[in-house]
This record gives C-alpha cells, sequence and structure tokens, in this order.
C-alpha cells in the first residue's frame, strides 16, 4: 500500500480560527460529559488540527461500534458496483438454508436496500452472535412493510456483512483490502473485527480502527465516492448513502434532547440537524461528521456519558424527561459543541496567523487522559509489600474486559490465586485465571504502565495499568483498555487474613457500573514472595 499522506497546516489557514478549536477542545476536555481519545479536523483536504488523549496515541486502532456499520455499507457499495449484488436482490435469496421453510410474504420481500436503511421491519433485536444467530434474525417476525419502517438493529447490519462474505467468498475485512482500504490509505494489518460464532464479521460493531481511518473513509463519501480520481463507489450509491432515506424522529421521539437520532438514516449513515450534514456513528461518540458545505470533517474517538448504570442499548427507557430534566448524554454533547462552538466559527476565507495557532499546537500535543487517581489526595509512597491471596468463597474477581453494555458483557472464570509484589514504586501482579498465568505490572508513581492481558475470548489485549494506595490498608488499580473506551477499576481492602477485592467497570471517568466484590484469603508465599498482606 502506497499511502499519501494529508497535508497538514494550521486552523486559520483554511478559515478556522485556532481560538474556536481551543474552545471546542475546552469543551471536550471540561464539559463533564466525555473522556475524550483522538480528535481529527479537516478542511479542505487538509488536517487543521488533531489530538490524542495519552495513553491513546494516532496509530492506535480503537472500538468503533456502530461506525463499524459504515465500513460495512460501504462493502455492499463495492459490491454492487462489481456486480456481486444488487440493492434489490432479496436477503432471504443470499441464505436460503437458513430462511424459514416457508417465509412470510414480508420476509420474502425484504431487499439489500432495506437492510442498508434500517427498515427491514423487525421490531426484536437478539442480544448476541451464537452460531445460529442468521437462522435465529430470519426466524423473526416482521411486523411492517419492509423498507417503510426505520428500527436500529446491528444484527441487520452484520447480516450485510454475511451477504458480501457469502457473494465475495471471503472474510469482509479481506474483500476490503484491495478494494478499499489499500485504495484510500487504510493499513488492513492494523484493522481488527469481532466475529460471530459462525465465524462472518460483526459489520454491526465490530471494527476496531483509528481516527484517521474513518477521517479517510468519510472523505470518500464526502468527495464522491472518488479517491485520487479513481472511483470505487458509485456516484448514485453515495447520494443516496448521504442522504435522509427513512425518517428516524419518531423512533427518538421520546429523546428529543438526542437531536441528531432525529435527523434521518441514509445508509448505515446518521444525518445530522445541520442541513446536508452527516456522519458515521457509533456508541459512546464514535464519530466522524461530514460538513460538505464546508469542505470539513471532524473525526472523533471518545467515551460520552450516558449515565450511572446506563447501557446505550437501554436510552429507550428514558421517557417523559425532556430540558433541564433530561439525563446528559454525552455523546449529543459532542455534537452540540462542534455545531454550537466550532462550526458557526468557520470562514470562507483563510484568516490571518496568530499566537494562539501555536498555543493550540503546544495544547494538542500535549492532551492526556486524567489519571483516575488526580485530586484524591492519595500515597505515592514507595513502599515494600507483598501478598498471596486465594479465593475464600465461590466468589471470584476477573481482570478481563467487562463493558458496561449488557449485551456486550463477558465473563470469566474469575482469578483462583495472586500474588502482589510491590517494591521501589513498581508493583507486579501475577494472577491465574482459567488456568492461565497473567502477570500484570502497575504503575504506583502517578502514571501508567503500557502492556498486554490476553484472554482467549477477546480480540482486546492492549492496557494502561496504574495504581495508588487511596488508605493505608486500600490499593487502588485501574486497568484502561486502549483499544476501547473501557475500564476496570478494583480495590484491594486488606484486613487480618486476607482481603476484599471490589471490581467495576467505571465507564471512563464516570460513574461505575456492575460493581461485584469477592473475599479472598491469604495464601502460603510461592517462590520468591515476602512479607503478608496487611
Amino acid at each position: 500500500m502506497q499511502r499519501k499522506e494529508f497535508e497538514r497546516c494550521t486552523p486559520e489557514a483554511v478559515g478556522i480560527p485556532s481560538g474556536a478549536v481551543e474552545a471546542f477542545v475546552d469543551a471536550l476536555e471540561y464539559g463533564g460529559f466525555t473522556q475524550m481519545h483522538g480528535l481529527m479536523i479537516m478542511r479542505r483536504g487538509k488536517v487543521c488540527a488533531e489530538g490524542w488523549w495519552s495513553p491513546f496515541a494516532p496509530g492506535l486502532r480503537h472500538c468503533d461500534h456502530s461506525l463499524s456499520k459504515t465500513y460495512t455499507a460501504t462493502a455492499v457499495g463495492i459490491a454492487q458496483r462489481e456486480g456481486l449484488l444488487r440493492l434489490t436482490d432479496s436477503v432471504v435469496g443470499f441464505f436460503p438454508e437458513k430462511a424459514p421453510e416457508h417465509p412470510s410474504q414480508r420476509l420474502a420481500r425484504m431487499t439489500v436496500r432495506d437492510l442498508l436503511v434500517m427498515g427491514a421491519g423487525m421490531e426484536e433485536e437478539e442480544p448476541d452472535y451464537p452460531k445460529n444467530w442468521l437462522d435465529t434474525l430470519l426466524a423473526l417476525p416482521v411486523e411492517h412493510e419492509p423498507g417503510t419502517h426505520w428500527r436500529y438493529n446491528s444484527h441487520v447490519t452484520t447480516t450485510l456483512a454475511a451477504i458480501v462474505e457469502r457473494v465475495s467468498g471471503m472474510p469482509m475485512v479481506d474483500y476490503l483490502t484491495p478494494r478499499l482500504f489499500d485504495k484510500i490509505g487504510i493499513d488492513a494489518r492494523h484493522v481488527m473485527c469481532s466475529r460471530a460464532g459462525d465465524g462472518v464479521c460483526i459489520g454491526g460493531s465490530g471494527l476496531f480502527t483509528t481516527t484517521e481511518d474513518n477521517l479517510r473513509l468519510m472523505k470518500l463519501y464526502m468527495d464522491g465516492g472518488v479517491w485520487e480520481g479513481e472511483r470505487i463507489l458509485d456516484e448514485a450509491f453515495v447520494s443516496e448513502a448521504t442522504s435522509k432515506r427513512l425518517d428516524t424522529r419518531q423512533a427518538h421521539a421520546h429523546t428529543p434532547w438526542i437531536a441528531d437520532n432525529c435527523a434521518g438514516y441514509g445508509y448505515q449513515i446518521w444525518m445530522c440537524r445541520r442541513p446536508g450534514a452527516y456522519r458515521a456513528d457509533g456508541a459512546y461518540g464514535q464519530f466522524s461528521v461530514v460538513i460538505p458545505d464546508l469542505e470539513m470533517i471532524v473525526s472523533i474517538h471518545e467515551d460520552g456519558y450516558l449515565g450511572d448504570h446506563m447501557a446505550h442499548s437501554e436510552l429507550h427507557m428514558l421517557k417523559g424527561q425532556e430540558g433541564e430534566e433530561a439525563p446528559v448524554h454525552g455523546p449529543q454533547a459532542t455534537l452540540n459543541a462542534l455545531f454550537d462552538i466550532l462550526v458557526p466559527a468557520v470562514q470562507p476565507n483563510p484568516l490571518p496567523q496568530s499566537e494562539g495557532s501555536a498555543r493550540l499546537q503546544r495544547r494538542l500535543s500535549a492532551l492526556s487522559v486524567p489519571h483516575p487517581a488526580a485530586g484524591k489526595g492519595v500515597d505515592w509512597a514507595q513502599r515494600s509489600f507483598a501478598c498471596a491471596l486465594e479465593p475464600a468463597g465461590e466468589e471470584r474477581i476477573s481482570f478481563g474486559l467487562l463493558y458496561g453494555m449488557s449485551k456486550k458483557r463477558k465473563r470469566y472464570p474469575g482469578v483462583s490465586r495472586m500474588e502482589m509484589r510491590m517494591q521501589g514504586g513498581a508493583c507486579r501482579l501475577l494472577f491465574e485465571e482459567g488456568g492461565r498465568e497473567r502477570t500484570l505490572l502497575i504503575d504506583v508513581m502517578g502514571g501508567r504502565r503500557i502492556g498486554r492481558l490476553f484472554y482467549e475470548e477477546i480480540e482486546e489485549s492492549m492496557v494502561a495499568v496504574s495504581g495508588w494506595w487511596e488508605a493505608e490498608n486500600r490499593f487502588c488499580m485501574s486497568l484502561l483498555w486502549i483499544e476501547t473506551e473501557a475500564e476496570n477499576r478494583f480495590a484491594f481492602t486488606f484486613g487480618e487474613g486476607g482481603a476484599t477485592i471490589e471490581e467495576w467497570n467505571a465507564a471512563g471517568v464516570f460513574g461505575a457500573q456492575g460493581r461485584k466484590t469477592a473475599r479472598y484469603a491469604a495464601a502460603p508465599a510461592g517462590e520468591g514472595t515476602h512479607g503478608k498482606a496487611l
């Protein structure tokens, strides 16, 4: 792949005041509604501002959640252009062995285009992707005429991925590599996709790409499906994909404050409340927003706040709350900051250079996610400490990835034994889970230690680990999974004969979810371990 880098420039060079970018970043950093991970702003083909909040980084892939859907739709558009399918093709025609023996008339009429616009007509959605997920989906009642009723359903999008894989005879990522990724400058070696039980790419939510990858994808749409003179998507497909095909307002009538979810839907692309603007969109605020009249794209990876104990999929529970009584929806607050702060400041012509440009660049090059113990007055003492622990009862904690979203929560057997050794500002945690020995190296001096923690059931492995003494007998630890927006927190409260360990998903810098507590008893120390629990 011969990747051509985008030209970099100051915001003023493309008509954007650096002060407006800084005000936008202020809103994101200090607004209390998100934990930022990555930001890129492009205008007129030039990147004028970019920054990543350490330990997140520009080349680090990040879970896209439903932004994955736009990649899947793009695969469908390419397959259409190659003549492998038509948007009018019947869905069940691709899977005769999985369809009901006597499909309903509505199911028989359901087309690829109906799936693209989230118009499958089904009201139910399955929570997971077992081996028979597609059989189950096709057996659901089709309660509305396909193509007429919008209902968000990630399994519908993954069905599109299954169609692409069936007509191409290869995994969707492999199909996209020479046809999309190599051409627009996405390094396919760094693209990851979770797979369903039958091996299909989970095209509805399973892709991991970089912030710039997503900007490049949406630049292809802004440019009408053409990249450096080569047409990749048909012009008609792009026009239909980026314009309102179905109304979403009725489906979101109970959450009118989430205004940009009420503006309509194209082909796996959301319309925005600003006329003509559209976006690829994933849970917790994975955005790539296109504003065609300004020739502008803003790509974001973040962990937008959805409310304590509130999963993204549970927003339908928020009924009858408006105005100041409405709960904070972090991703919408991010879009509000974009459209209310940054966009109005954009000018048609270049602006004079200012000192603000250099100040902005310094700030963007020094961004970081706040340390979880910041401002708590914790103890960073370089104390020597060691202990060995094993479960005192049936309950066990796990250091594995735990999403706050209930339908993505993963369960593990739990830690059967652990040893903690701390000396000279460094901490090593050795533990056994599921018959496998693992190690975590923990920074206990106010920073984060980057490492990998492998679990067979998950693709994500990169972690940034930090620890601190909250009290003389209470040690806390944070595992920030930096290929996602997820964070695990743990607190070890040591006492006579062992420790009580609390585990929860922290949802970024926000409230705890999925809290669990287990009691661990002191165990005989292994070789090289010294001392006892406090």
